[in-house]
């Protein structure tokens, strides 16, 4: 009898633990928040998957893998996308707000970084 008062105390508890972030007041906000840290996040990796498949196009263009008018067709499908993520991005993150996720790292052609 002891044992099943005991166990129901700590199950009512544990419910109890679980469930209050449903109940608090501010639990939409903290959903928007989350939502829109997850966004962020799935537009950065979208971002950078973009970038690197441009840097990939370039390399095969470069190595002979691609003529001119397959890289053409495929650098503006590619950069079209890559706009329209940026955009996304853009609006997502308001003048004001800072990004969470870093922007991506954007290697200066004139730079002697890579001599």
């Amino acid at each position: 009898m002891t044992a099943l008062l005991v166990v129901m105390i700590l199950a009512g508890a544990l419910a109890a633990f679980v469930l209050a972030p449903l109940f608090r007041e501010n639990a939409g906000d903290a959903e928007r928040v989350a939502q829109r840290l997850s966004e962020e996040q799935d537009l950065a990796s979208q971002r950078e998957m973009a970038l690197a498949a441009l840097r990939d196009l370039e390399d095969d263009r470069a190595t002979g893998k691609i003529g001119d008018d397959d890289y053409a067709a495929m650098k503006a499908t590619l950069s079209v996308r890559a706009v329209e993520i940026l955009k996304r991005l853009d609006a997502l993150t308001a003048p004001g707000r800072p990004m969470s996720v870093p922007p991506a790292p954007v290697a200066d052609p004139g730079s002697d970084a890579d001599r």
